[in-house]
């Protein structure tokens, strides 16, 4: 037997040698593995549903495991887990972040599918609470706002319609939100930015500007 595990994918190749070595643990992983599955090119939803299934093997089998969330978040360890603590902070703050934290999980930075279900923050630039933290990140509760800037809230880029800098968001990254409103109706625009929530952690160093909301 043979086998990488590489961001998110255990990739084996299965002789039939393998089987009567008695080699338990990786059949035991691919067992119990919650994830879509692959062989030999033909994906199939879970480990029961290639069971299920009318597939005949041959006698070297190629082996791709999908990680699912759960798989992902089974990874963090024990001192990840303890190190979190609840904060007593009711302060609302209003965060700008790096424009990586609104991106999903990438083969080179899979941080989104680990802490947060591959759900990246909407925007760049967002308001609420820190609900918890580690010494490395926090964990927010936060909503969208109007406000008036030269910059879009999204996308980090110019504003050049000025209709849009009363609000803070183009017509673009506005579609995307899925607010498709006129973009001449800025009190409606502005009530539904601030029904637009997220909830998640964040990268500690990715946040660069924090201000407290008084």
């Amino acid at each position: 037997m043979s086998g990488y595990l590489y961001s998110g994918l255990c990739c084996l190749s299965l002789l039939s040698t393998d089987y009567e070595r008695g080699d338990i643990k990786m059949l035991k992983l691919i067992e119990s593995w919650k994830g879509a599955v692959e062989v030999d090119g033909v994906k199939y939803d879970s480990i029961q549903a290639l069971l299920s299934s009318s597939k005949t093997f041959s006698d070297k089998v190629h082996i791709v495991l999908h990680a699912s969330a759960k798989n992902v978040t089974e990874k963090r360890t024990d001192s990840e887990r303890q190190s979190i603590e609840q904060s007593t902070d009711r302060t609302e703050y209003r965060i700008t972040v790096k424009k990586y934290m609104t991106q999903p999980a990438s083969i080179g930075f899979d941080f989104m599918q680990k802490w947060n279900n591959n759900k990246p923050m909407p925007m760049r630039i967002m308001q609420g609470t820190i609900e918890k933290e580690t010494r490395g990140m926090v964990y927010m509760n936060l909503h969208g706002f109007g406000q008036k800037t030269i910059t879009c809230a999204c996308c980090g880029k110019e504003l050049t319609n000025p209709i849009s800098r009363h609000y803070g968001i183009g017509p673009i990254c506005l579609s995307k939100l899925g607010i498709v409103n006129a973009i001449d109706d800025i009190e409606n625009i502005k009530e539904q930015l601030v029904n637009i929530k997220w909830s998640g952690w964040i990268i500690k160093s990715a946040i660069t500007e924090k201000e407290e909301m008084k």
